[in-house]
């Protein structure tokens, strides 16, 4: 994909500033895990839609990016084949199951051919496992399982290959109903400067009852269905992540328990969804940083409330009424979405004041490349959207930043570029879909209302007056046709 020619600095426009103190740097050890958690420094940039319930915590703890650890006070596991040793207190072996139930840090070195570790603590303790070349199959459960404790923290060793693997079928020993390579009932966080790599056989890689956080590591991930799952939230600050769940979900977060849960926050790392059914799914998705690259089978971003997302069909209904809890917003980073389905939904609000944002959308006219219920405000940011016209959509009359959509007369094939150039034929932004389009979205902090436009799209070129903060010859938001009429003798579609 050819990404955008020209950068355009953006500027960010709320800022929540939430206190905290600085992250250490002292050593891990089973004692410190115990000690009071302090919280990093965070601002939240991204604008928090006022009519949700949902709450988005911006903050990682110190614990969630400390990977560092006392070897010489941590218990040390050994897997070997079918079975486990054990140096120290804390956990014990049987039957190829190692079970920890103390607080404290355990690493983990070897290979296990069948059977799993679990965690059975105390909703006090927090345990760490640092796997240090660790290769673990289970045939019939989570080579990691997490019964019971306050938080657990996976760390991955420096420079070390970890894998994980399961069967295509789980023997269920509780009524937990375990469905995860890593499965947890607990708060779990993903650390670490080495490589984890999972295949789910059965269900999802990793899961988490409770939020899911991810600091670090490198990690690949291929999943039966579901990549990064959560009841309560996924946070990812930092890492590598690479993803295939071609029949679910890569990143998911949804609470049909609690409101105020249930969401999926970005704040950097690179993020790669090679192959989804649906890539990133959340009552509330929030990004801040980092590089996210995906291709999905249906929406590429999807924020709805639980049920409305699994019974939604695509594409946006007449007189369906905004989801009042469900928002995407959009303060930062780098996105590039190849959606067959909607690219950027949300049943309720759009809210995009930063980063670069590119959508390659559908080329079935049931679908949008921007498609939302409630408003699409634009505040900053680059923004470059095509697909069909169908359901194509433009941003809403109340964006501070100006935009037009324009609906062509005919379809450009893939890899046809999208050229918008100013009246002294600089170009503003350019962008190449890897698909057929027939309607483009455009906002750039460089648009100004009162100028003239070219727009190039193959042999197609249209001249287009920013007669309003809004232009289109299409449909802005669900209200029809659009103020500010475009000219050069291109007909509305």
């Amino acid at each position: 994909m050819k990404r955008l020619k020209r950068m355009i600095p953006f500027l960010l426009v709320i800022m929540v500033f939430l206190g905290g103190c600085s992250s250490n740097s002292q050593t891990t050890t089973a004692e410190s895990t115990a000690e009071a958690v302090t919280e990093t420094t965070t601002v939240l940039s991204a604008v928090v839609s006022p009519t949700s319930t949902v709450v988005v915590d911006p903050e990682f703890t110190d614990r969630d990016l400390e990977t560092s650890y006392d070897d010489g006070t941590a218990v040390q596991v050994t897997l070997d084949g079918s079975t486990i040793q054990v140096t120290g207190d804390g956990a014990t072996a049987s039957n190829g199951v190692l079970t920890i139930t103390k607080e404290g840090t355990y690493v983990v070195t070897g290979n296990l051919s069948d059977g799993q570790i679990v965690v059975a603590a105390a909703d006090t303790d927090k345990i760490q496992i640092v796997l240090n070349g660790a290769t673990i199959n289970c045939a019939d459960n989570a080579p990691i399982y997490v019964k019971s404790a306050n938080k657990v923290f996976i760390t991955l060793a420096a420079n070390t290959v970890n894998t994980l693997t399961d069967g295509s079928a789980y023997a269920q020993t509780d009524d937990n109903m375990v469905d995860g390579v890593i499965f947890s009932k607990a708060d779990l966080t993903l650390n670490g400067e080495g490589t984890l790599n999972i295949t789910a056989n059965y269900k999802d890689a990793i899961v988490s009852k409770d939020d899911l956080v991810i600091t670090g590591g490198t990690y690949t991930i291929s999943a039966a269905k579901n990549g990064l799952s959560a009841k309560d939230a996924v946070k990812i600050k930092d890492g590598t992540i690479t993803i295939t769940a071609p029949n679910g979900k890569a990143i998911t977060s949804q609470n049909d328990e609690d409101a105020t849960k249930g969401y999926v926050y970005i704040a950097g790392g690179t993020i790669n969804i090679t192959n989804s059914n649906e890539g990133i799914e959340g009552t509330a998705i929030v990004v801040e940083g980092g590089t996210i690259d995906l291709i999905s089978k249906d929406d590429g971003f999807n924020a709805a409330s639980p049920g409305a997302a699994e019974t939604e069909s695509g594409g946006r209904g007449a007189g369906m009424e905004a989801d009042s809890n469900a928002y995407l917003s959009i303060a930062g980073g780098t996105i590039f979405v190849n959606a067959s389905g909607d690219g950027l939904d949300s049943n309720g609000n759009v809210y995009i004041s930063g980063g670069t944002v590119e959508v390659s959308g559908p080329t079935n006219n049931g679908n949008g490349a921007l498609d939302y219920n409630g408003t699409a405000d634009v505040s900053g940011g680059t923004v470059v959207i095509a697909g069909s016209t169908g359901m194509a959509q433009s941003f809403s009359e109340t964006s501070t930043q100006a935009s037009l959509l324009y609906n062509l007369t005919s379809s450009c094939a893939a890899g046809t570029e999208i050229k918008l150039t100013d009246a002294s034929g600089k170009t503003v932004v350019s962008y190449t879909p890897d698909k057929t389009y027939q309607s483009v979205v455009i906002s750039t902090p460089d648009l100004a209302q009162g100028s003239t436009y070219t727009l190039i799209c193959g042999s197609q070129t249209v001249e287009i007056p920013l007669t309003g903060m809004v232009t289109s010859n299409g449909q802005t938001g669900m209200g029809g046709p659009g103020q500010g009429q475009p000219q050069g003798g291109q007909k509305p579609q």
